[in-house]
């Protein structure tokens, strides 16, 4: 069966000027309907703790040396923006800080 071809459709032809702003107003549109993604906690508590460990001028090999994690579980950790609340508190320990948790109703109230 010969292989299908389309005239004119390539992955590398440029937008035209008006499907560029086709697009863009689509895009726009989108992003008006859509409302902006909430951080998850894990990824919230990842990033502060990151920031506590440079602000602190602990490297990754001292942290591992600290909490008995490998120094690659520990990059995979803050890179990968996932963890168990077991994982973070030895991260936490490993700073000499305290994990804590809030769980707040859709009120505000705890």
């Amino acid at each position: 069966m010969p292989k299908k071809t389309y005239r004119g459709v390539t992955r590398t032809r440029r937008l035209t000027k008006s499907e560029a702003a086709k697009y863009r107003e689509i895009r726009e549109q989108v992003m008006q309907d859509v409302p902006p993604a909430k951080a998850s906690p894990e990824k919230i508590a990842i990033a502060r703790l990151r920031a506590m460990r440079e602000a602190k001028g602990i490297s990754l090999s001292e942290l591992a040396a600290r909490t008995g994690m490998t120094r690659a579980s520990l990059a995979r950790l803050e890179s990968q923006k996932s963890a168990t609340l077991a994982t973070l508190q030895r991260y936490a320990d490993g700073l000499d800080c305290e994990l804590d948790i809030n769980v707040v109703s859709a009120g505000g109230t705890k």
